[in-house]
């Protein structure tokens, strides 16, 4: 049952036209696996970490109220992000198979925005 989930969701992916990631005055939008959860706004977000699982890559996206997130969603998705809460201490997280993007500038570059958001905001 599991495998032909995965196959399921693979045959969406391969035809799905949305872009994976993007990265706006807005926040971040994440389309890029099965517990994307779409817009995460740059005001929610109060860190970002690296961590690395075998030879896969994650960001870990730490937000305020990771209730409201997880509220979004129904059914497995909202199991995955669960899962992500309890195994990482947040729901959110980018992982670098998902994309074709150099894994460190895209960390850079997620960084340097939320740094950015902060300081426009911190005044």
């Amino acid at each position: 049952m599991f495998f032909g989930a995965c196959a399921i969701y693979g045959m969406i992916k391969l035809f799905d036209k949305k872009y994976g990631l993007i990265i706006d005055k807005e926040g971040i939008i994440d389309n890029t696996n099965a517990s994307s959860i779409g817009l995460i706004n740059w005001a929610d977000i109060l860190s970002i970490e690296t961590q690395n699982v075998m030879s896969t890559r994650f960001l870990l996206i730490f937000i305020k109220n990771p209730e409201n997130y997880l509220n979004r969603e129904k059914g497995l998705k909202r199991k995955l992000l669960y899962a992500n809460m309890k195994m990482y201490g947040t729901p959110l997280s980018i992982i670098s198979n998902s994309i074709k993007f150099n894994f460190d500038d895209l960390e850079g570059l997620i960084k340097a925005n939320l740094n950015e958001y902060q300081k426009i905001n911190s005044i």
